[in-house]
């Protein structure tokens, strides 16, 4: 999003992935309550060009690192994603709005295929693994959910 922000003020045509996800945000921020982002996304946009990153960062909210975010995110690189996919897809389930105070989101959006595909592909063993963690956990933590991993292409097909 903010890559095509500069972009255009550039005068250089967004990438298709650019385009792609630009109209899937404006979509989802027609009907979700929240938009949100992880909160190295925001300290990274917090440090860039404001007059771009701005308008991000006022549309969304960071997510916090709740308690068991990193525990998890350990047991996602076992299922053979990488250290960084493993934080976002973490985030899902153990990220914190301080604001409302609630604990995770329904659905991951991302333009990366191959990181959806690996999500959907595993997803029973996951959630096996999920359930395992979470039911020895205290109670707000035991009511968590695994968010779904949409693709940006998805999104636009509900359009």
């Amino acid at each position: 999003m903010y890559e095509r922000r500069v972009r255009l003020a550039l005068g250089k045509p967004p990438t298709v992935l650019q385009i792609e996800a630009a109209n899937s945000y404006a979509y989802v921020a027609t009907i979700a309550n929240r938009l949100y982002i992880t909160e190295q996304t925001s300290n990274i946009l917090k440090r860039r060009t404001q007059i771009f990153a701005a308008p991000l960062l006022a549309e969304t909210r960071p997510l916090k690192k709740a308690r068991y975010l990193r525990r998890w995110a350990r047991r996602l690189t076992e299922f053979a994603f990488s250290s960084e996919d493993a934080i976002i897809l973490a985030y899902g389930s153990f990220g914190l709005d301080v604001e409302s105070r609630t604990v995770g989101v329904d659905a991951i959006i991302t333009t990366d295929n191959r990181l959806a595909e690996h999500y959907e592909r595993r997803h029973a063993e996951i959630k096996n693994r999920f359930d395992d963690m979470t039911v020895n956990l205290p109670e707000l933590y035991a009511r968590l959910t695994l968010p779904q991993v949409v693709t940006t292409a998805t999104v636009l097909t509900f359009v």
